[in-house]
This record gives structure tokens, C-alpha cells and sequence, in this order.
């Protein structure tokens, strides 16, 4: 008597629900190979299949088209490949400590932020590629907000209106150069 390793199907419920399918690929992972030579393959004719598990060759075929559509079989000539088990990340192991479990905490926590800043990142490029279609930049929106705050009264608006004005207007008119010559070459 030996053990093997196999699937959850329940997982697949077009496979799990068909009861021919089910029945072929437990018979399959049960009669394949355990050898370095032959590891999950078992070679076997679908006539010899059907005779094993008491279904028709109509029914034994059609189940094994099935689990070869969702990738739990595969065949080579007479030979029949079973995907016993999913390779999956490795398991790590649990914290062993308080300052381990922390650590990890915090590993956890510095990679999540750096997926947020990551994102936000991303945000902030679709914004100045948006605002490139339209012919400017974002210093040249802060600048228009700010001459409207200093045409509504703001003095502290007003100042940096008047000390940026030089900046605004050169990037008015790299933007416009930039523009002509996406026109002209497009």
C-alpha cells in the first residue's frame, strides 16, 4: 500500500460535478507511476481505461477531454501525465518569536506602502500625460490656480504670480514648441 499526493477538484466544479471525470482522474492518480522514471504517468489505452473504472469508451473519452481541457492531463502516445499537486509559493514559516512576528509586521507593512507609493506613482504619471494632451504642465495649472486666487483678493497668491510670471511664460512656450512638433511629425 503506498500514499499519493492529488488535487482539490472541488475547486473545479466543471470537473468535480461530472461524476465520469471525477471517477477517471481518481483512477488515474491512483494507478500512475511513483518511480523517478515514471512519475505521475501511467500508460494505459483509453479501451483498457474504460474496462478499469466501468464507464463506456464514449463516456472515458469525453471525461478525458475534460480534464486535459483544464490542465490536470496530458498525453504522449499511450502515455497519460497526471498533474497531481499545483506549485505554489513556498510556505514560510511561522514567526518563532514576538521581535520575529514584528518584523515581519513590519516587512509586510513597508511592502504594502511601497505598493501604495508605487500606485500613486503610477496616478500621478496618467495625470501629466493627461495634462501634456492638453498642452500643459503641472507648474503651469498651479500657476493659472494661483492667479485666480490673486485675482480673488489673495496677497500671498498675488507674490507668487508675480515672482513665477518668467517661469510660467517659458514653459507656455515650450509647451507650445512641443505641441508643433508633435503636429508636424504626426
Amino acid at each position: 500500500m503506498r500514499y499519493t499526493t492529488i488535487i482539490d477538484i472541488t475547486e473545479l466544479p466543471s470537473i468535480y460535478r461530472n461524476h465520469n471525470a471525477r471517477l477517471v482522474y481518481l483512477h488515474l492518480v491512483l494507478k500512475c507511476g511513483y518511480h523517478d522514471t515514471d512519475r505521475d504517468m501511467t500508460d494505459t489505452s483509453i479501451r483498457q481505461l474504460s474496462c478499469a473504472v466501468g464507464l463506456t469508451i464514449a463516456a472515458t473519452r469525453h471525461a478525458l477531454l475534460q480534464l486535459q481541457a483544464v490542465g490536470l492531463l496530458s498525453r504522449e502516445g499511450r502515455v497519460w501525465t497526471v498533474r497531481k499537486f499545483v506549485a505554489q509559493a513556498p510556505i514560510s514559516a511561522r514567526a518563532k518569536t514576538t521581535r520575529q512576528a514584528q518584523q515581519r509586521a513590519e516587512a509586510r507593512q513597508r511592502e504594502a506602502d511601497e505598493q501604495e507609493r508605487e500606485q500613486e506613482r503610477a496616478r500621478e504619471r496618467r495625470k501629466i500625460e493627461k495634462l501634456r494632451a492638453q498642452g500643459k504642465t503641472p507648474f503651469m495649472v498651479y500657476y493659472e490656480n494661483m492667479q485666480k486666487a490673486a485675482a480673488a483678493g489673495d496677497m500671498e497668491a498675488a507674490e507668487i504670480v508675480r515672482k513665477r510670471r518668467q517661469a510660467y511664460e517659458d514653459q507656455c512656450a515650450a509647451m507650445e514648441k512641443e505641441l508643433k512638433t508633435n503636429d508636424h511629425d504626426a
